[in-house]
């Protein structure tokens, strides 16, 4: 029945995919780049920090070079806080590169008996907005998997994203920059007092 089987294809969107690394400059001091392991979860917690201790489903993403003085400055601010105290802002300048464009691959297991292969998104668009005291991520892309869309955070040198894949027919399959997802989440405007990401809020 062809409704029924659209519904199942749906059922594996309900999962969120939670990427967690670290962010670092390259040595050339041109690129960002970030490295990590990424987790499903299906329930309205994101994965605990063992959940990743031992993980196979590992990345590694990088940005384009940058050679722009304004855009190298801006990188090289991420290397060491001009004061220890704000190690916690460390890669809050990455606001100013605006939108980010990731490329890299991952380790996904579809559990069809090969293990872990290698995958690659077709492209990848970040970008860093700081709002009051957070530094929220937002993104959006496209795989072989479908569109998907992730909003995470800044903190020094971890930033966490929390990818959601959408059906072609969702409204968040037109979001197409960064900016698209911030406006289109309750991550559009930080409310005062507001002291946690909820990933599973309306509209994510």
């Amino acid at each position: 029945m062809p409704r029924r089987q659209r519904d199942e294809e749906r059922d594996w969107r309900a999962t969120l995919f939670v990427w967690r690394g670290v962010l670092e400059v390259s040595d050339e001091r041109d690129r960002v780049r970030w490295g990590g392991a990424w987790e499903p979860t299906d329930t309205d917690a994101l994965p605990g920090d063992d959940a990743y201790v031992d993980s196979k489903n590992e990345f590694g993403l990088q940005s384009r070079v940058y050679r722009g003085q304004d855009e190298v400055e801006i990188l090289e601010s991420c290397i060491e806080p001009k004061d220890m105290e704000d190690l916690g802002e460390l890669f809050w300048g990455l606001e100013h590169l605006g939108d980010i464009k990731l490329t890299g691959s991952y380790q996904l297991d579809q559990g069809d008996g090969r293990g872990h292969h290698t995958y690659t998104d077709d492209w990848h668009d970040m970008a860093v907005s700081i709002r009051g005291q957070y530094a929220v991520v937002a993104a959006c892309g496209d795989t072989r998997f479908g569109r998907f869309v992730s909003l995470g955070y800044v903190d020094g040198q971890e930033m966490m994203l929390a990818r959601r894949y959408v059906a072609d027919d969702d409204v968040r399959a037109a979001w197409r920059t960064p900016r698209d997802v911030l406006k289109g989440t309750d991550w559009g405007i930080l409310e005062d007092g507001q002291e946690s990401f909820d990933p599973e809020a309306p509209g994510v």
